[in-house]
């Protein structure tokens, strides 16, 4: 049987159809609900984010109108960049730079530092390095004063904001000069860290930090320790503004950006998933633990509907399958739910009506197979009785009278053995007379040309079995073996012991006759054997439906080729003496 085909697996589908859908729509919420929490941090970093940026490109641009104007408009400027200027009036043209410039520092807090150079004399003069990266002053200066020993690369820096690297540490720098003459430069020096200041007030959760990103997604800044690992974000993404999923080892961090107008870089608040889900902590541990109470909760009803449903309809199958093996005394339990209190008080019922119905059909077959077996032990008789008359006549015909005497004293004494034999069971030794008043009948018709042989241990004598149930195969034996062609018939008779299970008596008939082709052995020894006219080994047909009538399958009847000529038949029957 299907096992999916039964009640019990027929309720889990249905619950799981009914408890997965809500599990799914459960997950979809959660998801939602995510995904809701994180569009609405998301906003409020990005206006943040880009509040605070707007304000820096707006210093930036500031500064380099500032830087603009003095080139432009500044005598000092002009008069520093000529040749030949006497020392007083270069001095003076210097130090007034310096002052105007450490002015607009203290204004731009974002500039860490203002610088002047001149080319005809090759000097560098600067304010004071501030903000982040103070304690780089020297390496600063040298790195700026070299980079005006290579023409090639003050264009790069003459008309943007350009990222540098000094040492470990990123700068933004701009020049501006005179496109005339370049004699004289005025420049500006921005640490990248310097630039978080604004967004350091910034209220961010704990394990979130701002990174400030180059335009090929490596990070710029000093990164806070939290995001410590995070060395370059998606190139693509940060030079969009919006925001992007960032993975982090197992971790998963939200990223909101902005890239800069004014200058190749972009900022991005970084804050871990698990810190802006956070308040979603209670509603996630409820998700998580749904799919256990769920499964706690079918395994409860599958106990409960075991003890109602289940159970009651278990025991009701098996008391069937009892019933079908033949044990009439099952029955069905009182139950306390109506409605298989009913079922079970019907079955019950219905079982005794079946037993009583049983019993009168057995009483009436074993009548009618009692009737048959009568019918079959007298449909024998007048079958030999014409065999010996044909007998009897042949030797009428040839004039043997003294034969034909012995023949009718032998069978006289045959069907007198008939008449007065009316039981169904007799012992073995007078079913040996029986068979040696028909085989000395026998002898006298075929004289020299025939010999039977009987061996049977005394101890078997008073064996009992079915009367007439060894005579029919040594009428066969004669009727369709003998050949008087060949040397002479010969018909052995004999019985013994078998041990087994259960103590067995063998009885054994064997000949040297014609024998029988394989497939009439196989078709005698087939249990469905029929023969297909009354003339044909009607004998066997009755001995075989008489022991299946009798022993059932405890008796055994076989047909085998005999080892010298002829066949050997085999019949074993269970042992049971006649009483004294």
């Amino acid at each position: 049987m299907n096992k999916l085909n039964t009640l019990g697996s027929r309720f889990i589908l249905l619950f799981c159809a009914i408890t997965i859908p809500l599990l799914i729509i459960l997950f979809l919420v959660g998801s939602y609900a995510k995904s809701v929490v994180l569009t609405q941090v998301a906003n409020s970093y990005q206006n943040l984010v880009n509040s605070n940026l707007n304000m820096i490109d707006r210093s930036l641009e500031d500064i380099t109108t500032n830087m603009v104007d003095i080139v432009n408009n500044s005598d000092e400027f002009q008069r520093f960049g000529q040749p030949g200027l006497t020392d007083s009036d270069y001095y003076f043209a210097q130090m007034e730079l310096i002052h105007r410039n450490t002015t607009y520092q203290s204004y731009y807090h974002t500039v860490d530092m203002f610088f002047v150079y001149s080319m005809p004399n090759a000097a560098l003069y600067s304010t004071n390095l501030v903000g982040a990266a103070s304690g780089y002053y020297e390496p600063v200066r040298a790195w700026i004063d070299s980079s005006f020993r290579r023409p090639d690369l003050l264009k790069q820096y003459l008309y943007k904001w350009s990222v540098i690297r000094i040492k470990d540490q990123y700068f933004l720098y701009r020049l501006v000069s005179d496109d005339l003459t370049n004699n004289a430069y005025i420049g500006a020096i921005i640490n990248i860290n310097s630039l978080k200041t604004p967004l350091g007030n910034l209220d961010v959760k704990g394990g979130a930090g701002v990174l400030i990103v180059g335009d090929d997604g490596s990070v710029l800044s000093n990164p806070s320790a939290p995001l410590s690992t995070i060395t370059k974000l998606p190139p693509d993404n940060i030079k969009v503004t919006g925001s992007f999923t960032v993975e982090d080892g197992a971790s998963k961090l939200l990223a909101v950006n902005k890239h800069s107008g004014t200058a190749g870089i972009s900022y991005a608040v970084v804050v871990p998933n698990s810190e802006l889900l956070s308040g979603l902590s209670r509603f996630q541990a409820v998700i998580n633990f749904l799919p256990l109470l769920v499964f706690a909760i079918l395994v409860l009803y599958l106990f409960i509907f075991r003890n109602i449903l289940f159970n009651p309809i278990r025991h009701l199958l098996g008391a069937i399958r009892r019933i079908k093996e033949g044990d009439m005394s099952t029955r069905l339990p009182n139950s306390q739910i109506a409605e298989f209190a009913i079922i079970n008080h019907t079955f019950n019922n219905m079982v005794e009506e079946i037993t009583h119905l049983k019993i009168d059909v057995y009483e009436e077959n074993l009548r009618a197979q009692q009737a048959e077996l009568k019918h079959l032990q007298t449909q024998i008789n007048p079958h030999f009785f014409l065999n010996t008359m044909n007998i009897i006549f042949q030797l009428a015909d040839l004039k043997r009278n003294e034969l034909v005497k012995k023949t009718v004293r032998h069978m006289v004494q045959y069907f007198r053995f008939s008449l007065r034999t009316k039981r169904d069971a007799i012992m073995l030794e007078q079913e040996l007379e029986h068979i040696r008043n028909y085989l000395e009948i026998q002898k006298m018709r075929f004289q020299d040309s025939f010999a039977f042989e009987i061996h049977v241990p005394d101890d078997l004598l008073r064996a009992k079995l079915p009367s007439l149930i060894v005579q029919p195969f040594v009428e066969n034996a004669m009727i369709h073996g003998m050949s008087v062609k060949n040397a002479p018939f010969i018909l052995q008779l004999s019985a013994r012991r078998v041990q087994g299970e259960q103590e067995m008596m063998e009885i054994a008939i064997e000949d040297n006759g014609k024998g029988m082709t394989a497939e009439k052995l196989a078709e005698l020894n087939d249990d469905g054997y029929a023969p297909d006219s009354e003339d044909n080994h009607i004998g066997i047909w009755n001995v075989k439906k008489r022991l299946t009538m009798q022993y059932g399958n405890k008796a055994e009847l076989g047909f085998y080729p005999n080892e010298r000529n002829g066949v050997r038949i085999r019949l074993l029957l269970p042992i049971d003496y006649a009483e004294e």
